[in-house]
């Protein structure tokens, strides 16, 4: 874990408290050799400082990992130091040892946040940001495009209005060029064209007369139907059986009953076809009202040119309007199939690229699962989806195959990526048989990055496994020697 604290972890001081409690607060000195050696400082009272030697200053945190990325990885690499890392520093305390889903670096991590730091350190990322920056820009510019629709200064057009605003633009830019020949010639024509406007306009109202009258009579129908439905008792037929005494009162009861049933059973289609009348009346009426309005304009107008000049400015008016309405339609369509276009393409090199990195890891492990058991040992598998991973170990579920398995795709993030060092505690190791172990410190020897292990019991390996762990080996605690000169294992007289 100090480990880790030295390369800008933060757990530490919250999952290792207990030491913090019997010792105190902890300040560790760091050295790493790059073109020269840098020290730094760090304590576990103010974790969100580190000290840097060299230049006499502290650092905030964001600096060091900053500073640790430029010397351990590329300024290209979009990851940060600490999401490079982190994942891959597995530790008792960190419980990032899952060897079912290895890639997550916190419990149940979601699948957006791993797919994104595996992309990232395969430097397959920059291309897909470059293409959800462009969908982020789309999508801004049809939310202010539908901005526009919603606070109604540009009216929508529906599919089938759109077809329709070519003929009527059309119709406008003949009426707006008659107007302006018109306005070049002289009065008589200005008198004529606005004799012929009202002659539409009253010919428009005839029709809308005629219609309303029509209605009306249809209205009047159906309501004279809906009064005269009431049934008349034996009483009311009295007159008849005076002429016609012969005449059975009960039967013509019965005749009009019948009728007053089928009234009955016409009454509700009635009263909606009333409903629809009534409003077709009223609609015919406000039409009529617009055009008495316009005809009135064009009679109380004292100059014809004035009233011919304020026409063509309504025309110019709808005019633009209209064009506007198609410019959004189609700005709006063309912004929409922009964001499906490039959610599509981002889909595509998703696919693409992580079907590589698939590749690449599968091949990397088996490599190394080969060398740390045998050709013939089952080999592990990570599979991408579009919603998550999977790692399967085969028919070898065992737990030590299991941890091995993971070391396996460590080592090889470790060889096909920038990922500049490895920590595997020594559980990772509980379950897994000694010539397992001992090819696997082979493995870790020839790598050329830094790798830091926590092994027990070495020697119970061959000499040559002990020598290499013996010369790597920076520190050693058995019973004699503690950790931090202390042991809390066992209760205190007093607790």
């Amino acid at each position: 874990m100090l480990i880790d604290f030295a390369f800008g972890g933060s757990d530490f001081p919250t999952k290792c408290d207990d030491v913090i409690k019997n010792v105190g607060h902890i300040e560790i000195s760091i050295e790493f050799l790059f073109e020269k050696i840098h020290s730094f400082v760090r304590n576990t009272e103010t974790p969100d400082t580190v000290y840097y030697v060299n230049e006499n200053r502290p650092l905030s945190i964001r600096e060091f990992t900053s500073f640790l990325k430029e010397k351990y990885l590329s300024k290209l690499n979009e990851i940060s130091f600490r999401d490079c890392v982190s994942g891959f520093f597995r530790i008792y305390q960190r419980n990032n040892y899952n060897h079912k889903r290895p890639l997550d670096i916190a419990s149940r991590e979601k699948w957006e946040a791993v797919r994104k730091r595996l992309l990232k350190m395969f430097n397959r990322y920059w291309t897909i940001a470059q293409l959800e920056d462009q969908r982020t820009i789309a999508q801004k510019k049809s939310k202010d495009i539908s901005g526009t629709f919603n606070s109604g200064a540009v009216k929508k057009l529906t599919k089938p209005q759109l077809l329709k605003t070519d003929a009527v633009l059309l119709e406008l830019s003949e009426e707006i060029n008659s107007i302006k020949e018109a306005l070049k010639r002289n009065v008589t024509d200005i008198k004529s064209i606005i004799n012929e406007r009202n002659l539409e306009l009253k010919n428009e109202k005839d029709k809308l007369v005629e219609i309303k009258s029509n209605l009306q009579i249809q209205l009047n129908r159906i309501e004279s139907n809906l009064a005269n439905g009431k049934i008349r008792n034996s009483k009311s037929f009295q007159t008849v059986q005076t002429f016609f005494p012969e005449i059975d009162s009960e039967k013509l009861l019965e005749v009009e009953s019948f009728h007053k049933g089928i009234t009955n059973i016409l009454k509700k289609q009635l009263k909606e076809e009333q409903s629809v009348l009534i409003e077709a009346i009223s609609s015919a009426k406000a039409d009529i009202e617009k055009v008495d309005a316009e005809l009135l304009k064009i009679v109380d107008s004292k100059e014809d040119a004035v009233n011919l000049l304020e026409r063509l400015i309504e025309l110019d008016r709808l005019q633009n309007d209209i064009n506007q309405q198609k410019l959004y339609w189609t700005l709006n369509t063309e912004s929409l199939a922009e964001i499906k276009a490039l959610k599509q393409t981002i889909n595509s090199e998703l696919i693409t690229s992580l079907l590589a990195i698939e590749s690449s890891l599968n091949i990397g492990m088996k490599e190394v699962i080969e060398l740390i058991y045998s050709k013939d040992s089952i080999t592990p598998a990570i599979s991408f989806s579009t919603t998550d991973y999977k790692f399967d170990h085969g028919d070898d579920r065992g737990t030590g195959k299991g941890f091995a398995n993971m070391i396996a795709l460590d080592i090889t993030f470790l060889n096909e990526t920038a990922l500049p060092a490895l920590i595997h505690d020594s559980l990772l190791f509980k379950n897994m048989d000694t010539p397992a172990i001992e090819r696997l410190v082979s493995i870790y020897k020839k790598s050329s990055k830094q790798i830091f292990i926590s092994i027990d019991e070495i020697t119970k390996y061959s000499k040559e496994t002990q020598s290499t762990l013996s010369t790597s080996m920076f520190i050693k605690l058995d019973k004699d020697r503690l950790a931090f000169n202390n042991k809390w294992k066992t209760k205190t007289s007093d607790s």
